[in-house]
């Protein structure tokens, strides 16, 4: 049987595979240094410096650098505006010489997102003609482009070429007859009643009320979203709805020839009155030219109880399912907010999607019927679970049989095998393996160039001292979790200019605790996810990297301890006995779920003891 290995032996291992962490060397040392001493941590020293930026793109002209510069790349394949393309599919191009016989690797961007290969700044690029196979997320469109680079001076580089798109099949189960990120005004109607508080699309400004969020203050993807008015000042009762209802309405859609639908959404909803009437309704309005109006409306969800104490005033991912309910063309939605009352009432929507179904098993109480978990163990009948689907929260639940995962401390002999551990849903499962954090104090040299002073992970300039450890995240579920190319879901991701990559946001939290509570946190931003190792069948090479990420089953992803930002800012915490608090993969505090699915979110948090000791 493969058993988990413990960290000592992983070293070497990792060394000899080349399996790395996604994030790049520890940050460079510019200066000397005090460390810290004391009998229960490790110490060490070192100054960090200004990181990444922008790759420049001398030598275009010809003026830096001798010689000519390498000719634009040919795209091969997916060929332009290729439709129904697997959802693992290769990308290629034609190789090109350089005028000069220097050597040539190649950049490639998916949507303009650069696939990297794991560390800081300038990437080493890929060799060619092909990448992948590479994750793409069903039925949508991606554009892509790939660039030649001298190996000796990157900045060399060729002009871009062409970009390419192609569209990917659909699942065998639903279509996309609807979609709408409100990143442009696609032509919803707004109408009602209201004296104040009408639906808008923008950037809300936050607002709370008797201590709870009332507006949010970010919409749930991109940069654009619809609320109910904007508190332009921060003010919860500044434009919230009141005085009637107001009402937004999408464009037409077609579910002609669907057996039912579905439809998903983001929504933020709050209501601060016990009293009957404010309420958030969605509905689908079906053509019917015999009442008035035109439409017959479909409730799909109606939320009338106050919410200071419920996660419905968080961005919450929602389907609904359109069942037993004529299919036709010209199908819109409509969302209403009502309050003719004196409390502050708020609404929010965002990632609107309708999908239409080939046949109604979705409406159907068996295996693959849509189910809310909240109803827990009478969701689902017989031995059948509620399981959320996909890799991201998009409030996808389904009646699935319940399957195996891996017993962490005794995993079956081969990845081929089925699971041999506790039995759930069939999603991945994510565990912080306690036996690597081994925490060391460190003093750090911060700058206004930093870059962790920029990611928001250092307290201040100066010497800052830092309390670093390893983490790892295991899957031991039933499944890979699979997120592929960033491109895939670009609202998990930002954006470092300090870095030069992109970030998963948020993917593990630091607390150091005392007996009352949090003394200091900190935070790792994950540049990306991908197999470090396999804690269950050493020495088997991973399947997901840095450009087509993800975690297998059976596989970790390791962060160690001295990579940027893997630590707690421990600089004004008095000496003493503390725990360090480590959880991965939390709901953020604009969400009432966390980002990546998993069968289990009890396993996600190890506690450590620890001392920092006097100076």
């Amino acid at each position: 049987m493969g058993g988990r290995t413990t960290r000592s032996p992983w070293l070497a291992t990792l060394a000899s595979l080349g399996l790395v962490a996604c994030p790049g060397p520890p940050s460079s040392v510019d200066g000397g240094s005090s460390g810290t001493t004391g009998t229960t941590l490790g110490t060490a020293t070192e100054a960090t410096t200004a990181e990444g930026g922008t790759s420049s793109s001398s030598g275009l002209d010809g003026t830096t650098g001798a010689g000519s510069l390498p000719p634009a790349p040919t795209l091969v394949s997916p060929i332009d505006g290729a439709v129904d393309v697997p959802v693992q599919t290769e990308l290629c191009w034609t190789l090109v010489d350089d005028p000069d016989g220097d050597a040539v690797r190649y950049r490639v961007f998916v949507d303009d997102i650069e696939l990297g290969e794991g560390i800081q700044g300038e990437q080493p690029g890929w060799e060619g003609p092909c990448l992948g196979p590479l994750d793409f997320a069903h039925e949508q469109t991606f554009a892509w482009w790939v660039q030649a680079f001298e190996v000796d001076d990157p900045q060399r580089v060729s002009e871009p070429s062409p970009t390419w798109s192609f569209t990917t099949v659909y699942d065998g189960i639903s279509s996309t007859v609807f979609e709408d990120d409100f990143e442009e005004d696609r032509g919803w109607e707004v109408s009602g009643d209201a004296l104040t508080g009408a639906w808008v699309r923008g950037d809300p400004v936050p607002a709370s009320h008797l201590g709870a969020p009332s507006q949010p203050g970010r919409c749930a993807g991109g940069s654009a979203c619809v609320f109910t008015g904007q508190n332009a000042a921060g003010q919860a009762d500044d434009e919230d709805v009141s005085g009637g209802r107001t009402v937004l309405t999408s464009p037409p859609f077609d579910l002609g020839g669907a057996a039912a639908a579905t439809v998903r959404l983001r929504r933020f909803f709050y209501e601060s009155s016990d009293q009957p009437g404010p309420s958030l309704r969605v509905d689908l309005l079906v053509p019917d030219a015999r009442v008035p109006g035109g439409y017959v409306a479909h409730a799909l969800e109606q939320l009338d109880q106050p919410t200071t104490s419920t996660p419905h005033n968080r961005w919450t991912p929602r389907e609904y399912g359109a069942c037993s309910i004529p299919m036709v063309d010209g199908s819109r939605l409509r969302l209403t907010a009502t309050d003719v009352g004196t409390g502050i009432l708020e609404a929010a929507v965002d990632s609107v999607s309708v999908h239409a179904h080939d046949d109604a098993s979705v409406c159907g109480s068996g295996e693959g019927g849509l189910c809310d978990p909240t109803q827990g163990a009478t969701a689902c009948p017989g031995e059948l679970l509620c399981c959320p689907q996909g890799s991201i929260h998009r409030g996808i639940h389904r009646c699935a049989p319940a399957v195996a995962g891996l017993d962490f401390d005794d995993p079956p002999a081969a990845p081929e095998d089925p699971g041999n551990g506790a039995v759930g849903c069939d999603a991945p499962d994510l565990v912080i393996d306690e036996s690597w954090i081994e925490p060391v104090l460190t003093d750090i040299f911060v700058h206004e160039g930093t870059c962790e002073l920029y990611e928001g992970c250092v307290g201040g300039l100066g010497w800052r001292t830092i309390l670093r450890f390893t983490l790892t995240a295991s899957n031991i579920g039933s499944r890979d979790l699979v997120l592929g190319v960033a491109a895939n879901e670009p609202d998990v991701f930002h954006y470092s200019e300090c870095h030069d990559h992109h970030h998963f946001d948020e993917f593990a939290t630091f607390e150091l605790r005392d007996e009352f509570g949090v003394v200091a946190s900190g935070f790792k931003p994950g540049f990306c996810l991908l197999d470090s190792y396999s804690w269950a069948w050493p020495n088997t090479p991973g399947h997901y990297d840095c450009a087509n990420q993800g975690i297998s089953r059976g596989y970790a992803d390791i962060y160690e301890s001295d990579l940027p930002c893997q630590w707690i800012d421990v600089t004004d915490v008095p000496p003493g006995d503390y725990t360090i608090r480590a959880a991965l993969n939390q709901a953020r505090a604009d969400s009432a779920v966390p980002v990546l699915v998993e069968r289990d979110y009890d396993n996600n948090v190890v506690e450590v003891p620890v001392t920092l000791p006097l100076p």
